[in-house]
């Protein structure tokens, strides 16, 4: 045919020219009439800026990627993913995978589905179109890819919400398309990348709720665009950056909860599009740049907790588009401006907390939007403008912890929608307002420690949304049976230190949500209802200083929760009920003055968390239980003016804790036992007025003690001034530990090895000889030959040692000896010593006179420097007391008792100490000084072993 068709002549070839011609022309016709009425055609046919190798190839490669990391997550995560499916992610429709056109993967949104696992495993290189990216409100964690990078074409970020952690990759810094960045609420630690600050296409960054540390980069301002800048509630430090100001287009700037210092940067006020300003929770200082209020955009100014000073502007009624100010917890002072009343949008007013003072001023009462009205914790004083009865709206009043004084306004009775409410700790007086629950709303109210008088409330009764109740402290009259209902809320009510009267209703034990009830010094009589019982979230139970008769009901053994129980100071009768032993988080139980009879039970015991226990001014009879002793917590004990009798439990000395013990007034027996020896945190005792007899316990608190908390006993001796001291072979029994006692000196006891226990020192005997009646003027008591080493008169050193101890004053008091309590004298700067003070004589005989007798020949024969020195001794009916050199730095045992000390006195020099003292004992020490000769002391005495 072509050969025919050339064949043919000129005008048949030039009519086929014509007809391919026109054919073109209407091809290029119909695509520009496609192009022109269908753009999505081009797009769906091939996507522009993407390569062609993109095309039909991205689908696959995308869903190998997306299964791979499927395949890493949890079983959980699995499922949720259930619907990705096959080989290509845009064929099908897998959640949260969004395509732009076919086999390009633009978009992966998996917001709030629960997924749990790591970003690591999702190859992001094999994503290169993804425009949105959205894995937020999940539970991933570890750290950010850094191959996130990769995503040059990323506009949206948001990986908020979940427990990454480790640093801000800095590779976030190449995705310049980037438009909204969210990071919050991760753990995210470090400093905030520089990186990311020349993201100039930024519109929005949010880093708030991590653990970001460091100063705010003064960079920050490249961010030309940002509208949005969270960073609150980090670990950033420094001071706001004045960069910062340079940040025009700004209209959110939440810096709060972070330790930014210093001032608050006057050129703020160049930032005149911000509409939220949030610097609360750091520790800024100065004043409130005045300048602030030419911010007119403001709607929220939160500055609250911060260590700002000074006073409010005058000026901040020009910011009249404020909904929220909150100042609260700074050192702002003088007087609340009263322009804050041109703040007619204003829904949240918070100025407690500071060192405002003078009156609220009325036009508070202009606020007419206002919710939230919170002035607590101020020096306001004046009377409650009645003006506050406009905000109806108010939800929040609080105005505690004030001077405030005079009548409550009855137009309060108008704020019906208040759910909390709070006058607590004023100087009001006159009655509580009548409709204060009356829209049903009221969750807290609190009025205590003021001078109110009158009736509860009568919308009480029926205010069943109360959960915490506190009028405590007034002079409130009325009938508690009638003035209370049913409250299924209520956790906490304290209606203490007021007039009321009335039984206890049953109903209350309704209140199955209570969790302390005080109702102590009120006219309350009647019985306990045993449906009080039901409150099985009971922690607190106060009905002290009552009227209230009859018997604890047994009912109560179900609150299992019980802390605190306070039945003080009532009629009731009737025993203890042995389910107290089921209260095994009981920490306080105080029964006392009442007419309780019957013995102790011994379920007391139980109660090991028990530190108070008074069971004082009652009628119990029987013995102590021992298992008192299992209670190792208790630090009071009180069981006084009782009738109890027998012996003192042994076991009562487990009581190691025990800073406080009255056993007066009672019928007790027998003796102090010897367990008593371990009650070493005792402070204070009482055992006066029953029938105990033999030696006191010689520890701190019988020592303290005045003669009142001994007295009338059968036959006590002792350590207490007043009492006759003890014979000494009593003592030794009541105490036979007392001589292995050592505070000053080392006694030295060798049984198959040698043991050291000797202080610290060199021992140089220098003289010894006793104190003749004509130079000391002591009455001789001591049979023997005694002696003394002083080498001057011992009169004399003898009356200076008495007054530098001021008479033997507890505060010269250093330690305890085997038979006497040691002193520090100090009778000049450079002569200080060590005063063995012997306990008081009895029967013609120094208690302990044997041992003491061994211990001075013993020391007088030796002269060794790891033997404390002995320098003298007197016997005196009045005072017996030995002298020796005084240690600074203590005995050895003091040392070892010691980390440190102990550290330095190694292994080695602890061997040298022993051979050192071994060889003195043995007399065979190389540098021994032979006895000194003394015409008072014979060889005879000088060889007395220790």
């Amino acid at each position: 045919m072509v050969l025919s068709s050339l064949e043919d002549g000129p005008r048949s070839h030039k009519t086929a020219f014509l007809q391919k011609l026109f054919d073109f022309g209407l091809g290029v016709l119909i695509v520009g009439m496609v192009l022109t009425f269908f753009p999505g055609f081009a797009s769906a046919a091939a996507t522009p800026g993407f390569p062609p190798e993109a095309e039909g190839g991205n689908a696959g490669e995308a869903a190998e990627t997306l299964l791979k990391w499927k395949s890493a997550l949890d079983d959980q995560s699995r499922s949720l993913l259930s619907s990705w499916q096959g080989g290509d992610a845009c064929s099908r429709n897998w959640t949260g995978v969004t395509c732009d056109s076919p086999g390009v993967v633009t978009g992966l949104n998996l917001s709030s589905m629960g997924l749990r696992g790591m970003l690591g495993a999702l190859n992001f290189t094999a994503l290169p179109h993804l425009l949105n990216l959205d894995l937020s409100n999940n539970s991933f964690r570890g750290p950010i890819p850094s191959s996130i990078g990769n995503l040059s074409r990323l506009s949206t970020l948001n990986l908020s919400v979940n427990s990454l952690s480790q640093s801000i990759p800095s590779t976030l810094g190449r995705l310049t398309s980037l438009r909204l960045l969210y990071l919050r609420y991760n753990l995210l630690s470090g400093r905030i990348p520089k990186e990311i600050l020349t993201l100039n296409s930024l519109l929005e960054l949010t880093l708030s709720f991590n653990n970001l540390t460091g100063a705010i980069p003064t960079s920050i301002r490249l961010l030309g665009n940002l509208t949005l800048l969270g960073l609150m509630d980090n670990d950033l430090s420094g001071s706001i950056p004045p960069e910062i100001c340079a940040m025009n287009s700004l209209s959110l700037l939440y810096l709060g909860a972070n330790k930014l210092t210093g001032s608050i940067p006057p050129c703020i006020v160049n930032m005149t599009k911000l509409t939220e300003l949030s610097l609360w929770g750091n520790y800024l200082s100065g004043s409130i740049p005045t300048c602030i209020v030419n911010m007119t955009n403001l709607t929220l100014l939160s500055l609250q907790e911060n260590h700002l000073s000074g006073s409010i502007p005058q000026e901040v009624g020009k910011l009249r588009c404020l909904i929220a100010l909150t100042l609260y917890g700074n050192n702002l002072n003088g007087f609340i401006p009263t322009s804050v009343g041109n703040l007619s949008n204003l829904v949240e007013l918070s100025l407690a907390s500071n060192d405002l003072s003078g009156p609220i001023p009325q036009e508070v009462g202009d606020l007419r939007a206002l919710t939230l009205l919170a002035l607590s914790n101020n020096s306001l004083n004046g009377s409650i403008p009645p003006s506050v009865g406009n905000l109806v709206n108010l939800t929040i009043l609080l105005l505690h912890f004030n001077k405030l004084s005079g009548f409550i306004p009855r137009e309060l009775n108008n704020l019906t929608s208040l759910v909390e409410f709070t006058l607590a700790r004023n100087e009001l007086t006159g009655q509580l307002p009548e409709n204060v629950c009356l829209g049903g709303s009221l969750e807290v109210f609190t009025a205590f420690d003021n001078h109110l008088n009158g009736p509860i409330p009568r919308s009480l009764r029926n205010c069943s949304s109360l959960v915490r109740l506190w009028l405590q402290g007034n002079r409130l009259s009325g009938n508690i049976t009638e003035d209370f209902g049913v409250y299924p809320m209520l956790k906490l009510i304290d209606l203490s230190l007021n007039q009321l009267s009335g039984e206890l209703s049953w109903t209350w034990g309704l209140c199955s949500s209570l969790e302390s009830l005080r109702i102590s010094d009120n006219l309350i009589f009647g019985e306990i209802p045993p449906t009080i019982g039901n409150m099985t979230r009971l922690g607190v139970l106060d009905l002290s200083s009552n009227y209230i008769t009859g018997g604890i009901p047994r009912e109560l053994g179900r609150l299992v929760s019980l802390i605190d129980l306070s039945l003080t100071g009532n009629n009731i009768s009737g025993d203890i009920p042995h389910e107290i032993g089921l209260f095994s988080s009981l920490a306080k139980l105080n029964l006392a003055r009442n007419s309780l009879n019957g013995p102790i039970p011994t379920q007391l015991g139980q109660c090991r968390k028990l530190w108070y226990l008074n069971l004082s001014r009652n009628v119990i009879r029987g013995s102590i239980p021992s298992e008192v002793g299992n209670i190792q917590f208790l630090q009071i004990l009180d069981l006084s003016s009782n009738f109890l009798e027998g012996e003192i439990a042994q076991d009562l000395g487990k009581l190691t804790a025990l800073a406080d013990l009255n056993l007066s007034h009672n019928g007790l027996s027998g003796s102090i036992p010897h367990s008593f020896y371990d009650m070493l945190g005792l402070a204070s005792v009482d055992i006066s007025y029953n029938e105990l007899e033999g030696p006191l316990p010689d520890i701190e608190a019988f020592r303290r003690a005045p003669y009142a908390a001994i007295q009338n006993n059968k036959d006590v001796c002792g350590v207490v001034a007043g009492l006759r001291a003890c014979a000494s072979s009593s003592n030794k029994k009541a105490n036979p530990e007392r001589g292995k006692k050592l505070v000053v000196g080392i006694t030295v006891s060798v049984t198959g090895t040698f043991f050291l226990i000797f202080a610290f020192g060199g021992i140089y005997l220098l003289a010894s000889r006793k104190c003749k009646d004509e130079n000391c003027n002591l009455r001789e008591e001591h049979t023997g030959d005694p002696f003394v080493v002083w080498s001057y008169d011992g009169k004399l050193v003898y009356q200076h040692i008495v007054e530098a101890t001021e008479g033997f004053d507890l505060k010269y008091r250093i330690g305890e000896g085997g038979f006497g309590a040691v002193y520090k004298a100090e009778l000049s700067p450079d002569r200080v010593f060590a005063v063995k003070k012997l306990h008081s004589l009895e029967d013609g005989e120094v208690i302990g006179v044997t041992s003491l007798e061994r211990e001075v020949n013993c020391l007088a024969n030796i002269s060794h420097r790891n033997i404390v020195k002995l320098y003298g001794y007197c016997l005196h009916s009045t005072n017996s007391f030995l002298v020796y050199e005084f240690l600074k730095r203590g005995s050895i045992r003091e040392i070892l008792g010691d980390d440190e000390a102990a550290m330095e006195l190694n292994w080695v020099r602890r061997v040298n100490v022993i051979r050192g003292v071994a060889n003195a004992v043995v007399l065979h020490a190389p540098r021994l000084l032979p006895c000194v000769d003394s015409p008072r002391l014979d060889k005879q005495q000088c060889s007395v072993g220790c």
